[in-house]
C-alpha cells in the first residue's frame, strides 16, 4: 500500500533524515523546497519523490541512488538532483528491470567522464521537460533498454565522450529537444534510435545502428555526422552544419535536406532526393551516391567541389552544378555518369584522365589535365 509522506521541517512533517531511514518500496515522498543531504547514497525501489516548490531548483537534492533489483518503477518530479562526490547520481545495475522516469527535473553532473545516468540492466527511461546540465547518460553494453525524451535540455558537450551514448540494445525516441553534444552509438550496440524536431550537437554513430532523423538540425561545426559500420540512416527535412562523413558499410536515404559537406568512402552506399551540398561532395573507395534533384555547390572551402577517385560512383538525374568557379576532379576508375542541369552558362570544368568515364547528359563541360 502505497504511504503518502511529506518531508519538511514543519509541524507534522518528518524529517528527511527519518523518510531515509524508514523508506520502503511504494512511497511516494513529498519534499518541501529546501535542501536535502544524504551523502551515503540509497538503494530505492518503487518509489516516487515530488518536489513540492514552484520550479526544480527549490527543491535540492545532494546524493545518489541505486535501483534495486526488485523494482517496478522510481520517479523524480520537480526536483533538481546533485551528484555526491564523484558518483553516478542514478545507477541502474544489470539485474535491475525497472522503469525510471523524470518529470520537471534538472540533473546536474560532476562536468567530468562520470556518467549522471548510468543504465547496465533492464530499463524504460522516460525523461520530460528535464534539463541536464554538465553530465552525461550512458546505457552500457548490458543495457536492455528502451528510452524516451521530450521536451528536454541536454547542454554539456565533450570532445572526449557523448552527452547520450549507447552500447546495448533497444529503442531511443527524442522528441522537441536540443542537445549541445554528441549522441554516440558503440561497436556492441543493436538499436533504433529516432529524433523528431530537435537540435543536436553531433552525431557519432556505430554498430548497429538505425538512425530516423525528422526536421532536425545538427550543428556542431567542425563535424555534424560520422557514420560506420552497419548503420542505416534515414534523414528526412533536416539539415548539417558540418561534414557529413560516411565509411565502410554505412547506408544513408536523405531527403529535402541541406547539408555543408558530404565525404563518403570505403562500401558506404547513398539516395539522395531534393538535397543541397554547400561546398563539397567527396567519394572515395567504391562507396557510390544515387542523386536526384540534387544541388552541387562550391564555397570557397575546398579545391574541387566534386571529387570521385578510386573506384567510387557518382549517378544522378536532374542534378544542378553551380562551381562558383571552383572544378570538379574525376580520377582512377571513378565514374560520374548523370543528367544534368546546368545554369551558369560556362561549361563545367572537369579534371580527369579518362574523360571516357564522364557522361553528363544536358550541360556542357570540358575535360582539364594536368
Amino acid at each position: 500500500m502505497t504511504r503518502y509522506i511529506k518531508v519538511g521541517t514543519g509541524g507534522g512533517e518528518v524529517t528527511w533524515h527519518r523518510a531515509m531511514l524508514d523508506l520502503t518500496p511504494g512511497d511516494y515522498l513529498m519534499l518541501e523546497p529546501g535542501y536535502y543531504d544524504w551523502p551515503r547514497g540509497k538503494v530505492i525501489e518503487d518509489i516516487t519523490i515530488q518536489g513540492l516548490g514552484a520550479n526544480p531548483e527549490d527543491t535540492r537534492i545532494r546524493s545518489f541512488f541505486r535501483i534495486g533489483p526488485n523494482s517496478g518503477r522510481v520517479c523524480f518530479e520537480n526536483l533538481y538532483l546533485e551528484p555526491y562526490r564523484e558518483t553516478n547520481t542514478i545507477d541502474l545495475p544489470e539485474e535491475a528491470n525497472s522503469y525510471l522516469v523524470f518529470r520537471n527535473c534538472v540533473l546536474k553532473g560532476n562536468n567530468s567522464k562520470i556518467t549522471t545516468l548510468a543504465i547496465n540492466g533492464q530499463a524504460s527511461v522516460f525523461l520530460f521537460s528535464t534539463r541536464l546540465t554538465g553530465g552525461s547518460i550512458s546505457f552500457f553494453a548490458t543495457s536492455s533498454f528502451r528510452l524516451e525524451m521530450a521536451d528536454c535540455d541536454l547542454d554539456f558537450a565533450s570532445e572526449d565522450f557523448g552527452t547520450i551514448s549507447f552500447e546495448g540494445e533497444g529503442t531511443a525516441i527524442i522528441n522537441n529537444a536540443r542537445l549541445a553534444g554528441a549522441i554516440t552509438s558503440f561497436d556492441s550496440c543493436n538499436i533504433e534510435l529516432d529524433i523528431n524536431n530537435s537540435e543536436v550537437g553531433c552525431l557519432n554513430l556505430t554498430g548497429r545502428t538505425w538512425l530516423n532523423l525528422l526536421n532536425s538540425q545538427i550543428v556542431q561545426p567542425e563535424y555534424s555526422l560520422y557514420a560506420r559500420g552497419d548503420c542505416w540512416l534515414n534523414i528526412v527535412s533536416s539539415d548539417f552544419f558540418g561534414q557529413f562523413c560516411l565509411a565502410e558499410r554505412a547506408r544513408v536515404l536523405i531527403q529535402n535536406s541541406e547539408l555543408y559537406s558530404l565525404q563518403a568512402r570505403d562500401e558506404a552506399r547513398m539516395t539522395l532526393t531534393n538535397v543541397v551540398i554547400e561546398a563539397t561532395t567527396s567519394l572515395e573507395g567504391t562507396s557510390s551516391a544515387d542523386c536526384q534533384l540534387v544541388t552541387f555547390k562550391s564555397n570557397g572551402d575546398y579545391q574541387y567541389f566534386v571529387y570521385l577517385v578510386d573506384s567510387a560512383q557518382l549517378t544522378g538525374r536532374n542534378l544542378l552544378f553551380e562551381p562558383n568557379a571552383s572544378t570538379a576532379l574525376v580520377e582512377d576508375q571513378a565514374l560520374l555518369k548523370a543528367n544534368a542541369l546546368y545554369h551558369q552558362g560556362q561549361p563545367l570544368e572537369i579534371k580527369c584522365q579518362k574523360p571516357e568515364n564522364i557522361s553528363l547528359l544536358g550541360i556542357k563541360w570540358t575535360a582539364l589535365k594536368e
